[in-house]
């Protein structure tokens, strides 16, 4: 009988039990199903282990392989290699060998565009991994050389390379500047024999320093005239001579003062340029009296003032500009109209360099 007491006693403690047993589940209902933690509010920053560039996008999953998260390794030789649980891209077969850490070079948001840091390498020893094949090395077109690759590059980057031209033999550049291992001369070079070192230096190739000796005098132009060298401007002043009948072979300008062949020239002083005369940019004169060329009056009749230059005194007769356009000829007061007998003479009283009358 007790037995049965006892199942009794339990059955009634289990009733009494439900209705708090049904009022939990019914809450549990009411609150809704739990949420699984949204995508990428993990703060990864707490571990002390920030994601940056591709580690940004990778999956967990990737990294915390069969969803083990402790212990999970922070360097990227423990992660990027061939023996690693986590699978990530490896080191190649080809790569360069180094002892430093991949981050020496390598950044979290590519791969490509290493940069290697090269202190410590010795002088010299370029060509152990940029051989072509770990690291680029010289192309195809590169100039003949034993010479090694710090003797003209740098680490910071390969252009522009510095040739150390100690030693060249004279005479020899086109050798190595032929337009395939070096640059070259340019398809308007001036037509030459020479060697480039005869105008050329190895500092630069501009500017160059033409040696004109032995040119023959009056052929300027066979080089200079625009194409092989630099020839006549458009604005330069029209003419027939030959450039070095104004200018100098050191240097273009200041012009060189010109010997003018035309009789009917005479010296002026400095202020008078050449469009003084020449206005219409060209080796005619402009005349602005051309009834009175090739005189003096041709150009300055206007300047003409007949009152100082008197014929006669008593009565006063005045010489004509025409009867003095060559105003540095002589000039006779006569004592009377029949102009037989002379009264004074003044001779050579202007000067064409005299800069006034």
């Amino acid at each position: 009988m007790i037995p049965d007491l006892h199942r009794i006693e339990r059955a009634c403690t289990l009733l009494a039990a439900l209705p708090a047993i049904v009022l939990v589940a019914l809450a549990a209902l009411a609150a809704g199903p739990v949420r699984a933690q949204a995508p990428g509010s993990f703060q990864h920053l707490s571990t002390g282990f920030p994601l940056t560039g591709a580690h940004q996008v990778a999956r967990c999953e990737s990294c915390h392989a069969r969803g083990v998260f402790k212990g999970t390794p922070r360097q990227c030789a423990s992660c990027h290699t061939s023996v690693s649980r986590v699978a990530a891209v490896i080191m190649p077969t080809n790569h360069v060998p180094v002892t430093q850490p991949c981050e020496s070079c390598h950044t979290t948001a590519s791969f490509a565009g290493a940069r290697f840091s090269h202190a410590g390498i010795q002088p010299g020893t370029c060509a152990s991994c940029h051989n072509g094949r770990q690291a680029p090395g010289k192309p195809a077109g590169h100039i003949s050389t034993t010479a090694s690759c710090d003797t003209c590059h740098r680490t910071s980057s390969y252009r522009p390379a510095f040739f150390n031209h100690t030693g060249v033999v004279t005479g020899t550049c086109a050798t190595c500047h032929n337009g395939t291992s070096a640059r070259g001369k340019t398809t308007n070079h001036v037509v030459t024999t020479a060697s480039c070192d005869t105008c050329h230096r190895t500092t630069a190739w501009l500017p160059a320093t033409f040696s004109h000796t032995g040119v023959v005098a009056g052929t300027c132009a066979t080089c200079h005239n625009g194409t092989s060298a630099r020839g006549k401007p458009t604005s330069h002043f029209v003419t027939t001579r030959a450039c070095d009948a104004c200018h100098a072979t050191t240097a273009w300008l200041p012009v060189r003062p010109y010997s003018h062949s035309s009789p009917s020239y005479k010296p002026h002083n400095s202020s008078v340029t050449c469009l003084s005369c020449h206005r219409s940019n060209s080796e005619t004169a402009t005349w602005t009296f051309a009834a009175y060329q090739p005189d003096c009056a041709g150009c300055h009749a206007a300047n003409f003032r007949a009152s100082p230059h008197k014929k006669v005194d008593s009565p006063q007769i005045l010489y004509t500009v025409a009867e003095l356009k060559d105003c540095s000829g002589s000039c006779h007061t006569y004592t009377n109209s029949t102009f037989t007998t002379i009264l004074r003479s003044r001779s050579g009283e202007h000067r064409s360099t005299s800069g006034g009358f």
